[in-house]
């Protein structure tokens, strides 16, 4: 059975990196089209359930997800109303269905990104707030690729064009706390796929990015 769900897990990889080299032939080659609208929060919601399903859910993770969700869905809510938490932004079309100017995915988006950097930050022997921190840091990195290539996605737009530093503190800050409370929690998966899909999100981004 556990040979079974390695199996399983191996083919779902392989499945995804299949999808990835896919998206990036329709965004260089049909960056404009139509079909991103649809095809970018399916293809978001499907690595999230990839991700949540990896393992059986238990109690704790199935909290950790819809806390997840909720809050970073309300604190973008708050960031597109106010501009006080990531700057002055607004979303574009590519995400999906909006509640009050925020794509529903973009919840989905964060606790999916930082499970994933918590399955490498768990790999070091270390205290929670460190393995934390070291969270934080990935997806600080994550940005960094990420707020170049927003715009041209049809993602997100901050005024002016300029991303400002509260955005990147924000995102350390947001990816901290939750990650924190994973780790004191003794939340146990084995984020295989979560890794993954990490992994190729940077490669997705940074090909754009270069080409």
């Amino acid at each position: 059975m556990e040979g079974q769900k390695i199996n399983l897990k191996k083919l779902i990889i392989f499945a995804l990196a299949i999808f990835y080299l896919v998206g990036i032939f329709i965004h260089l080659f049909l960056r404009s089209s139509e079909f991103l609208k649809i095809l970018t929060p399916l293809f978001l919601m499907l690595t999230s359930a990839a991700v949540f399903f990896e393992d059986r859910p238990s109690k704790k993770i199935l909290i950790w997800f819809l806390v997840g969700y909720f809050l970073t869905l309300f604190i973008e809510i708050v960031g597109v109303k106010t501009g006080l938490i990531f700057g002055p932004y607004k979303y574009g079309e590519n995400l999906g269905i909006k509640f009050y100017g925020v794509p529903l995915v973009i919840g989905l988006n964060w606790v999916v990104l930082i499970i994933a950097a918590i399955g490498f930050a768990e790999k070091i022997k270390t205290s929670n707030y460190l393995k934390s921190f070291f969270v934080g840091l990935i997806m600080l990195l994550y940005d960094l690729i990420l707020e170049i290539e927003a715009p041209e996605l049809n993602y997100w737009f901050f005024e002016r064009g300029e991303v400002p530093i509260q955005n990147f503190i924000s995102w350390f800050i947001i990816s901290f706390a939750l990650s924190y409370f994973y780790f004191h929690f003794q939340i146990k998966r084995s984020l295989l796929i979560a890794r993954f899909n990490l992994l190729f999100q940077f490669i997705f981004f940074l090909v754009l990015l270069f080409f």
